[in-house]
């Protein structure tokens, strides 16, 4: 009951042109939520240089996308779900160095079936994905090396695209010098994030650590590498990992 207001309460905010004082009062009436948005653009500015490209795959909201811009780079954002647009749009469109592309990543381009949850960080181009599904709609898809030959290669990629993952890396044929994707330690999600750590290794050697669910810094003591951590996933990440049971997996190729 209290997130369904809270919901409609943000929807009217976003038409009535509110959403940005609304969302600056929010923080500083919840500093929680202030802090884990300043521990991300940390992250990015130890990631990346000022006025780098980075890429938004699954913006969403555009949490990771704000926190991108206010690390100084420039971002274009991915982001097929109608249902968010409105508010991504009033998060991050008045921004220098912010693009939008209303579209999916994946294997090759065409057209898709987009799951659009309750919950809209749980919506996805995966049929089995969780969560009750709100909606179906029919979107564009295009691949990750498109995206490059369309934008550059970005410095930093993230891909938040619940389950789909494989499927974005399908697209790509060249190694890109930094990415991130969620994993989850369920039996699905780590047949899945073997899959995609497979996939990976046949772009190049790479390095690879990890952040827990919804932190910003790191869980291993040293980067390993793209093959030695593969053999080692999930290792005792049940154990060790704090919170919730996911988290995201940083690759970064080495420097040519």
């Amino acid at each position: 009951m209290i997130k369904t207001v809270l919901a409609n309460l943000k929807r009217l905010t976003v038409t009535a042109g509110l959403y940005r004082p609304a969302r600056w009062l929010a923080r500083r009436l919840r500093p929680e939520t202030l802090r884990a948005h300043e521990e991300d653009v940390a992250l990015v500015r130890s990631l990346v240089p000022g006025g780098a490209l980075c890429f938004d795959v699954g913006a969403n909201i555009g949490e990771k996308s704000e926190a991108m811009l206010d690390a100084g780079a420039q971002v274009v954002a991915f982001e097929p779900n109608p249902r968010v647009l409105p508010e991504l749009h009033a998060r991050c469109a008045h921004r220098r160095g912010w693009t939008c592309v209303a579209a999916a990543l994946g294997s090759g381009a065409g057209i898709a079936t987009l799951h659009a949850r309750v919950f809209h960080s749980q919506s996805s181009l995966s049929a089995e994905w969780d969560g009750a599904v709100a909606a179906t709609y029919d979107v564009p898809v295009i691949t990750l090396d498109a995206a490059i030959a369309r934008y550059g290669m970005p410095a930093y990629c993230k891909i938040d695209v619940e389950g789909w993952e494989l499927e974005v890396f399908s697209g790509l044929s060249q190694a890109m010098p930094l990415l991130s994707f969620e994993f989850h330690l369920d039996d699905r999600g780590i047949a899945k994030t073997r899959a995609c750590l497979t996939r990976l290794a046949t772009l190049g050697p790479a390095a690879v650590n990890l952040t827990p669910a919804e932190r910003s810094h790191w869980h291993l003591a040293e980067w390993m590498p793209l093959d030695a951590f593969a053999a080692w996933f999930p290792g005792d990440l049940a154990s060790t990992l704090p919170g919730k049971l996911y988290g995201d997996i940083y690759v970064r190729t080495p420097a040519r």
